[in-house]
């Protein structure tokens, strides 16, 4: 096969090298161009970046309502807020006790489409007994405010204040 394209290129004048520059030329721009394009392989993924999610922390209140501590309180609501105002995945703890009560609420941040969605996965028994299963509902907002976060209708929970 070589040999017969010596003797064409001969007859046509042209040299192996002339010939072959070309050739070699035109397999270089295609191995470029394919990795140039960052093509995969068929039925490979380019897996996503898994999400970082901010743990604020947790408030906890007394029986009369008012944060254990002050200052984890601040920081924990304060650390929540900015992220839900950068739309960036948070989570932040909440327990509420009463004298016999306990609710615990877990709220968290997903980023969606161009939303931010805030959840609140939510527990609660009456002491002695066992904390209920998880009921997790997407609350329709959150506010800062003097007093606390205000997370405003949220499922059948409706609108809970978290102390600060």
């Amino acid at each position: 096969m070589v040999h017969r394209l010596q003797r064409y290129f001969q007859q046509c004048r042209w040299t192996t090298q002339r010939a072959v520059a070309p050739m070699l030329l035109f397999c270089i721009l295609v191995v470029v161009g394919v990795a140039a394009c960052g093509s995969t392989v068929e039925g490979a993924q380019n897996p996503t970046p898994p999400l970082h999610v901010r743990k604020c922390g947790s408030v906890q209140t007394s029986p009369r309502g008012l944060p254990l501590n002050a200052t984890m309180a601040k920081q924990a609501e304060s650390c929540f807020w900015q992220a839900y105002q950068k739309c960036q995945p948070a989570m932040l703890g909440f327990a509420s006790r009463s004298i016999d009560t306990v609710a615990l609420h877990t709220f968290s941040i997903r980023p969606s489409d161009q939303n931010c969605s805030v959840t609140d996965a939510m527990q609660h028994a009456i002491v002695p007994a066992k904390l209920s299963a998880v009921k997790t509902y997407t609350c329709t907002g959150v506010a800062a405010k003097p007093d606390g976060l205000h997370f405003s209708g949220c499922g059948d929970e409706g609108d809970v204040i978290m102390p600060m």
